[in-house]
């Protein structure tokens, strides 16, 4: 299996039907789809949607076929199961065109965040945010509101100005402020369930280069700290880990400086990571210790290079993930919380817990809808029960009335969602209209969404 690929290690008959399963990055979900299509264009997916449902009659629409889109398969939740038709995206790559003047460009949906940054450089733009992974192709990315940090920057969705989605039936709608403003509103945090975006208008600015800086300092100075930082930086963020009283802060800010970069250590992070997670699993007790040692392993480094070669960071050690958006203010207060369980309950959990800030929206299912927040993520290392780690702290998050990240492990209802969103009916009755036959709701969508009709 090639690294995210999700799609291109499920092997076909003579007959090109799938054999085996399909499964995400960190293999906690698999499925066993019946048939993969992978369309190259707008056009195509349209013309197969649109021929598969005049193939009903109307007494037939019980019969229609399902669908669930895939992107890069780094999702944690289980979005993309189904035992029906895998629709990837993988093929409809590239630039479709740009704005050289508004900074914006126009993509299609399953190009990767990794192979987008430098196409974008070659026209002089670079995305405003990213998150530090950029294996996600920008149809998943936007779908389930995927963010970098920035206390004044949004989540890549809330960087779309305009998109394209098919309906299950295949009609193709252009979306944006200016037309089709409530579908717009609504799928830029779809979940895959409104339909399949396949081109996406994004907000870029000019290219530009950051300076990164990471040290080691005092938790509860960040902590005590964190609004004069995330006003003094463009981004901030910083990794801690749960029995040390020491963390990782990294800034990034545009500069203008040189390009430069330190010569690369004897060992890597992720070899580093890897080590202790397996040394860890083996011996739990030891999570303690070594959370109290690790720091000494991190030297205070500078450097500079073009934005995304910044933003983006090799993550090759597996991992599962639950991410909590609370409220920006409510942040330290609930770190706090979660060290404190950790530690009273003695959990083993080595991975560093991520803390970030992204700024709020007005997109209706985002988890930054109408709130600045402060991003809380919890890591385990994929061999490790991640079940008892999560569910102890989501009480936790519940106290602020915490988001969780659509792509990553939840246990949240459809009662208790619908409570944390109050677009959650308007996005519901959006997503009938598009959807009136549920051929886009697979069994984990039934779990979201409750009793659909």
């Amino acid at each position: 299996m090639s690294f995210f690929d999700s799609v291109e290690h499920i092997d076909f008959d003579e007959n090109h039907k799938p054999i085996g399963a399909w499964q995400n990055w960190s293999q906690n979900q698999q499925s066993f789809p019946s048939r993969v299509f992978q369309p190259v264009s707008t056009s195509e997916l349209a013309a197969e949607l649109q021929s598969a449902s005049t193939e009903k009659s109307s007494q037939q629409q019980s019969n229609l076929p399902k669908y669930r889109a895939i992107g890069s398969g780094h999702s944690f939740s289980p979005l993309a199961k189904t035992q029906d038709t895998l629709v990837s995206l993988n093929k409809m790559t590239g630039l479709m065109g740009h704005d050289p003047a508004k900074h914006t460009v126009r993509v299609m949906a399953g190009t990767p965040l990794h192979q987008l940054s430098p196409m974008l450089g070659d026209i002089n733009q670079g995305m405003l945010n990213m998150g530090d992974i950029n294996h996600q192709s920008i149809a998943g990315a936007v779908a389930t509101g995927t963010h970098g940090t920035g206390a004044e920057l949004p989540c890549i969705s809330g960087l779309v100005k305009s998109l394209t989605l098919i309906t299950p039936a295949g009609k193709v709608l252009e979306c944006s402020s200016e037309h089709n403003k409530a579908f717009y509103d609504a799928a830029r945090v779809n979940l895959g369930c409104l339909g399949f975006v396949t081109e996406v208008e994004l907000q870029n600015g000019p290219a530009y280069s950051l300076k990164e800086s990471i040290e080691v300092l005092p938790l509860e100075e960040v902590l005590n700290n964190l609004d004069q930082l995330k006003d003094a930086h463009r981004h901030v963020e910083f990794f801690a880990f749960a029995y040390s009283d020491q963390v990782i802060l990294k800034t990034l800010n545009p500069t203008k400086e040189a390009l430069y970069a330190p010569k690369a250590g004897m060992i890597s992070d992720d070899a580093l990571l890897k080590f202790f997670c397996e040394t860890t699993k083996r011996f739990p007790k030891l999570t303690p210790f070594i959370h109290q040692q690790i720091t000494r392993f991190i030297k205070p480094s500078m450097r500079v290079d073009v934005s995304h070669k910044i933003f983006a960071t090799p993550r090759t050690v597996r991992f599962n993930e639950m991410e909590y958006q609370v409220p920006a203010e409510d942040g330290p207060a609930c770190l706090r919380k979660v060290f404190k369980h950790i530690r009273e309950h003695e959990i083993p959990a080595f991975f560093p817990i991520e803390y970030r800030y992204v700024a709020g929206d007005t997109i209706w299912l985002s988890p930054f809808y109408r709130r600045d927040s402060a991003s809380i993520s919890i890591h385990q290392y994929y061999k490790q029960d991640y079940v008892t780690l999560f569910q102890a702290l989501e009480p936790i998050f519940d106290q602020y009335q915490g988001r969780p990240h659509w792509g990553k492990i939840h246990t949240k209802t459809h009662e208790e969602l619908k409570a944390l969103y109050s677009r959650w009916d308007q996005w519901q009755d959006i997503r009938r209209t598009l959807d009136p036959h549920n051929q886009l709701i697979s069994p984990a969508m039934t779990d979201l969404f409750g009793e659909v009709g």
